[in-house]
């Protein structure tokens, strides 16, 4: 989207970490820009949001400080723009903004590399069955087990933005047989990449399914009964993408029933997880919640991505990442 170059004065709502680091770049791009710096993580005074028109809703805010913050942006009604730090913007809030014509970008890419590595960490320890070793620490037992290599295993990845490129990559580096399943493949990625007309074919070769898809009404619960079934007996699960692209109770019966040999799981349908979910008290599965992307650098990659933008924006030029409805 273009738009022309901006002439009126940047009131920018940003954290206090982010604006303590870049403060003299934000100048630099802004010279007229006057900060509103979110320093607690109470909602803002009625006179302070009615001037805003920038927002950096950036990784630092989130989830502790996030409610106060996000509920005085929902009352900001001269916000034109928002840059933030998730890649994924299939929540309620992030589409009720746009549709007050909000322009919105993204940091699609910032948590690649941190959500990559994590699936490569779930791989290996699923792998090795690490539980038993730690079980075996904490005993003070001297005890050895076999495990299965990556190998030669075969890998597939559903969904290939920037996080499963970036996955697949890692798979291919690991000696892994490796394909994906993207919406539109382009000849460009790092294996061997097919439409989603394959996705039952590509379940059923797999010891390995990773999942990278976002959510949209074509993606919620695509993985059910149906594909569980489908996938190849023994194999294992993991989900970085989104919660609700599962179906929760037929992913619990698949394991249950010893279909799939284990599953990583860092989103869930309700986050935090229920504490009554099966899914806790399984020795064969790994949660983590909802931080496979909190690495430090990760935030970093996207406060550089805001200020590139942030220059664009100035200059009436097209943003990165920026989402449309």
């Amino acid at each position: 989207m273009y738009m022309a170059k901006i002439e009126e004065p940047i009131t920018l709502l940003i954290s206090d970490n982010v604006w303590s680091r870049h403060a003299d770049a934000i100048r630099a791009i802004s010279p007229g820009v006057t900060p509103i710096i979110y320093e607690g993580n109470e909602i803002l005074p009625d006179e302070i949001i009615s001037t805003i028109n920038t927002v950096f809703y950036s990784s630092d805010l989130w989830p502790d400080r996030s409610r106060g913050f996000v509920l005085s942006i929902i009352k900001a009604a001269s916000v034109k723009w928002m840059h933030t730090f998730s890649a994924g913007v299939d929540s309620p809030f992030f589409v009720q903004l746009m549709e007050r014509g909000i322009r919105l970008t993204n940091s699609s890419g910032a948590t690649a590399s941190p959500i990559a590595q994590t699936t490569v960490l779930y791989m290996l320890a699923l792998s090795r069955n690490v539980r038993a070793w730690f079980q075996h620490q904490e005993k003070h037992e001297w005890t050895r087990h076999e495990f299965a290599e990556l190998d030669g295993a075969r890998l597939a990845v559903i969904g290939m933005g920037p996080i499963g490129i970036e996955i697949a990559r890692l798979g291919v580096a690991l000696n892994m047989n490796v394909e994906a399943i993207r919406r539109t493949p382009t000849g460009n990625e790092p294996c061997p990449t097919f439409s989603f007309d394959q996705l039952h074919s590509a379940l059923a070769r797999a010891d390995w399914v990773a999942v990278a898809l976002p959510l949209t009404d074509n993606t919620r619960q695509i993985f059910n009964a149906e594909t569980f079934a489908i996938m190849k007996p023994g194999a294992c699960f993991i989900n970085v993408g989104r919660g609700e692209l599962v179906d929760e109770d037929s992913l619990v019966a698949a394991l249950q029933s010893g279909h799939l040999a284990g599953a990583a799981l860092d989103v869930f349908a309700t986050e935090p997880l229920p504490s009554d979910s099966p899914l806790w008290d399984m020795d064969n599965v790994i949660i983590t919640p909802h931080s496979s992307s909190a690495s430090a650098q990760s935030g970093l990659r996207s406060e550089d991505i805001f200020l590139k933008n942030l220059a664009r924006y100035v200059a009436g030029e097209p943003m990165l990442n920026e989402v449309n409805l």
